[in-house]
C-alpha cells in the first residue's frame, strides 16, 4: 500500500507566490519528496528539502520520460503556480501517466485573490489565459464581447497595456478594468482604470485583469 502511493506523481498548488499560502498537506508532501520538480522561482521556496531539484522550462518531452523512470522507486512531486488545474502542466502529466497515477493537491490561484482584491465574486465570471499564449487574441475579444465578466492572465508580452490596445482596437471600450499584480506579495497592487487610461500603463509583472461591463 505504501509502495503503491510512492509511485504516484504528486502535484502540488503552490498558490500565488507567497509560501504562506501555501497549504500544510502540500508542505508535508514537499518535504516528504525525492524529486522535486518547478520553475525556478517555485524551486527557490524550497531550499532546505533535502530532495533533487529539477527545473521545469521548455523540456517537457525530455522531463516526461524521466518521471517515468523516477516514479518506479522515486517520490516525484510537481510544483506548479496557482491551482494545478487551473492552466498548467498538471493536464500534460495526467494525459501521460493517467489519474490513478497522480495526485493533486489543490492550491489558491491568483485568479481566487484577484477577485478578493476587488472585493467580487468569481463563480459567474469567464477566464482566459494569454500568459506564454500570443494566438489568443481573437479568442480574448471574443469572450470579452461576449461576457460581462471576463478573467484574464497576463505575461510579460501580454500587459495590461497591450490587452487594452487590443480591446480598443476592435471597438470595446465601455469596461472597467482591474489590474492586480503582484498578488500576496509585499509590493501587490491593485488598480482600477478604464479601457483608455489602461494603454498607458506600466506593469512590470505578470498580472491579472479582470475587465467588467459597464
Amino acid at each position: 500500500m505504501v509502495e503503491h502511493a510512492k509511485k504516484k506523481i504528486i502535484i502540488v498548488g503552490c498558490g500565488p507566490g507567497l509560501k504562506s499560502y501555501i497549504s500544510p498537506r502540500s508542505l508535508y508532501n514537499i518535504n516528504k519528496a525525492d524529486i522535486l520538480i518547478g520553475s525556478r522561482r517555485l524551486l527557490k521556496l524550497f531550499t532546505d528539502t533535502d530532495a533533487d531539484k529539477i527545473t521545469l522550462e521548455k523540456n517537457y518531452k525530455i522531463l516526461l520520460e524521466k518521471i517515468a523512470l523516477w516514479r518506479r522507486s522515486k517520490q516525484v512531486v510537481v510544483l506548479v503556480s496557482g491551482d494545478p488545474c487551473f492552466f498548467s502542466y498538471t493536464k500534460i502529466l495526467v494525459d501521460e501517466f493517467g489519474r490513478d497515477s497522480c495526485s493533486i493537491i489543490p492550491g489558491i490561484s491568483s485568479i481566487q485573490l484577484a477577485f478578493a482584491a476587488i472585493g467580487d465574486s468569481w463563480d459567474d465570471a469567464c477566464f482566459i489565459s494569454l500568459h506564454g499564449r500570443n494566438a489568443q487574441t481573437s479568442q480574448l475579444i471574443k469572450t470579452v464581447r461576449n461576457h460581462p465578466k471576463v478573467a484574464v492572465l497576463t505575461d510579460h508580452n501580454n500587459t495590461p497595456a497591450v490587452i487594452a490596445r487590443q480591446l480598443l482596437k476592435h471597438g470595446i471600450r465601455k469596461r472597467h478594468m482591474f489590474i492586480c499584480e503582484n498578488l500576496s506579495l509585499p509590493d501587490e497592487k491593485i488598480f482600477t482604470t478604464d479601457i483608455i487610461s489602461a494603454v498607458t500603463m506600466n506593469t512590470r509583472n505578470s498580472a491579472v485583469v479582470i475587465i467588467k461591463k459597464v
